[in-house]
């Protein structure tokens, strides 16, 4: 009898799990631009020169969740239009209690973006926003581990104002360092590359429910 009972109990926790992993994939297939890892992958070693304060390297991914984006300060559309939607749904994105999360953009033009630049940058979308920048030997392999690609176009001596193609999608990782979703972009009615901030906040915040 008590064999059986175990047996009906074991039976009962693994369907629970699964109906719950069904609910949850139901939920996610809503935004066919959300792919999330079916395990974590953690984070390589990297360290960062931070817009202030120094250092941002893998211990500030712990305990709080992260939003990574990489671009440009000279971009003339892509990231100036990221930054300012990430902007208009900050105080969603972080109201209570879900204010865990941090939004860091990531330059991937060390030669012009410099710490100070970057710092009055992004401060000027939202100051708590934080930048970034490192050597392109470790910028490249960083952004590859994520998914995202960036190459500098018609880069020259005398061409101050190269462009560099680079990637929209947004990177979450969660509070163990682990990449855990990735927002992917694409074209808006502007001819933009762009994330739909507002089924991505609602995304998040379903994550982060289901992650406790």
């Amino acid at each position: 009898m008590k064999k059986g009972l175990l047996v009906a109990g074991v039976v009962l926790l693994v369907c629970s799990f699964f109906l719950g992993r069904m609910q949850d994939r139901h939920y996610f297939s809503s935004n066919p631009e959300l792919s999330v890892q079916e395990k974590g992958k953690l984070l390589p070693p990297f360290s960062f020169v931070m817009s202030a304060n120094g250092k941002f390297d893998n211990q500030d991914l712990l305990n709080k969740w992260t939003l990574f984006f990489i671009g440009y300060t000279y971009c003339p559309d892509i990231c100036p239009t990221t930054l300012a939607d990430l902007d208009r749904v900050y105080a969603k994105l972080t109201r209570p209690p879900y204010n865990n999360i941090q939004i860091v953009f990531v330059s991937v033009d060390p030669n012009r973006d410099k710490a100070a630049h970057l710092a009055e940058y992004v401060n000027y979308f939202n100051p708590h926003f934080k930048g970034v920048t490192s050597t392109h030997k470790q910028l490249f392999p960083f952004a590859q581990n994520l998914g995202l690609v960036y190459s500098i176009v018609d880069q020259g001596v005398d061409n101050q104002y190269y462009l560099i193609d680079h990637s929209a999608s947004l990177v979450l990782i969660n509070p163990l360092g682990e990449h855990h979703a990735t927002f992917k972009a694409r074209i808006n009615e502007n001819g933009i590359a762009h994330v739909d901030m507002d089924l991505m906040v609602d995304n998040i915040h379903q994550i982060y429910q289901y992650w406790q």
